[in-house]
């Protein structure tokens, strides 16, 4: 493979660096913003017919020949190939498949799946996938896009050869898809599909890690403590793509949750500083962040988890946790903090504030996976195994356990 050049500049210098270095041959993983959406497709139409790979811009996450770019998390080398639109999204999967390993987890940007960019590194990077000897399964994820780029997608997916699994989170039955490319609702399913088709096995039930019985023995002792009124889940997320995942779990199971990245524009909180019902925050969004990553700088999520635990219907906060090199060092250590003073907050308004987090990373993370659990655990925390159980597991505490009902268990 050519050499990587890492670009991190902002504004019109990074599009200027990324066009030399694609000149000069070398593939290109644009981790800055700031570049125009005109620019993005010019650059990534100069990859294309140079037959280089633009990762981009916006790249918050890839691992290229186990060479990891942003913030990634040390996973094994294995069969795995992996096309996402955000970085926490190749974050969530890449750690989702650890036992089995990924060859490359490319993220192509937010907007490469838009109508001007038309999915354009999102079919060179299938290109690449197809001829790469390493990759032996592959699973692109991202937002639904419109019926064209879906239809798109899938196509070149089915050309690869290699069997894949596509996840367009928020997907309709309009999406439809040809055999040998399994459609997943979420990026847990996706993962488990890849997972059972590597090691050719039944697909197992993937609603909690944990036996049911524990489960709502656990959700029974979070909900009998609430105070009158107490109802709505609130999730703040350090990603989109998670985020976004939590909207459509939660969709099924208590109903839509406004958002500031929503699944319909009807949904759109009308404050991204106030959260109204149901609601899912992706504080990675500029007006919220501060311009930092809000896996690095959790001052932003802090503030905003302490402003929902003064709120009297607020009964579920919903946290990710995320790992990794290029992530802060000891977000447990901080967040525990917090979620102590919260419910303290909570307790004197004379109710309760439950708080479930998953935890994005591999016990090969440089924060120590087992310890940022326990420090988590410690400070009353509910830590599940994924960002789709710990939606699940939100969704019973705040329904008082209704939430069985619609799960398949």
């Amino acid at each position: 493979m050519s050499e990587v050049f890492a670009i991190s500049t902002s504004g019109p210098s990074a599009t200027v660096e990324a066009m030399d270095a694609l000149r000069a041959g070398k593939h290109v993983v644009l981790l800055s913003t700031g570049v125009t959406l005109a620019e993005e497709a010019e650059l990534k139409q100069q990859a294309s017919e140079r037959g280089l790979l633009l990762l981009g811009p916006g790249c918050g996450t890839s691992i290229v020949d186990e060479e990891g770019f942003g913030i990634w998390n040390s996973v094994r080398r294995g069969p795995i190939g992996i096309v996402c639109t955000t970085g926490s999204g190749v974050q969530e999967l890449s750690c989702l498949v650890d036992e089995v390993g990924i060859s490359h987890a490319f993220g192509v940007g937010p907007r490469d799946l838009s109508q001007k960019i038309g999915g354009a590194e999102t079919l060179s990077v299938l290109k690449f996938l197809t001829v790469d000897d390493k990759t032996r399964v592959i699973i692109v994820a991202a937002r639904v896009p419109t019926t064209t780029i879906a239809r798109k997608v899938i196509d070149t997916v089915k050309g690869t050869g290699k069997p894949a699994v596509v996840c367009f989170l928020g997907a309709g039955s309009w999406v439809k898809f040809p055999k040998g490319v399994v459609p997943a609702a979420t990026l847990e399913e996706a993962a488990a599909h890849a997972i059972s088709i590597v090691k050719k096995r039944k697909l197992g039930e993937m609603v909690f890690a944990f036996p049911p019985d524990q489960i709502r023995k656990i959700a029974e002792s979070e909900y009998s403590r609430f105070g009158y009124g107490q109802r709505y889940i609130r999730g703040l997320y350090s990603g989109g793509m998670l985020c976004t995942e939590a909207q459509v779990i939660l969709r099924k199971l208590v109903g839509p949750a406004r958002s500031n990245i929503p699944l319909e524009p009807r949904l759109r909180l009308p404050d991204t500083r106030s959260s109204r019902g149901h609601a899912c925050v992706d504080m990675g969004v500029p007006d919220l962040s501060g311009g930092n990553h809000p896996a690095v700088d959790l001052c932003p999520r802090r503030e905003r988890l302490l402003k929902e635990a003064k709120d009297w219907e607020a009964a579920v906060v919903v946290l990710d946790v995320v790992l990794g090199h290029g992530a802060h060092p000891n977000p447990a250590e901080e967040l525990a903090r917090v979620v102590e003073e919260a419910k303290q907050i909570a307790d004197r308004g004379g109710g309760y504030l439950s708080v479930v987090a998953s935890i994005v990373g591999t016990s090969r993370d440089p924060q120590n996976l087992s310890f940022q659990c326990e420090k988590l655990e410690k400070a009353g925390i509910i830590v599940m195994s994924s960002n789709a159980q710990a939606s699940r597991m939100a969704a019973l505490i705040a329904t008082n356990g209704d939430a069985w009902k619609k799960m398949s268990l």
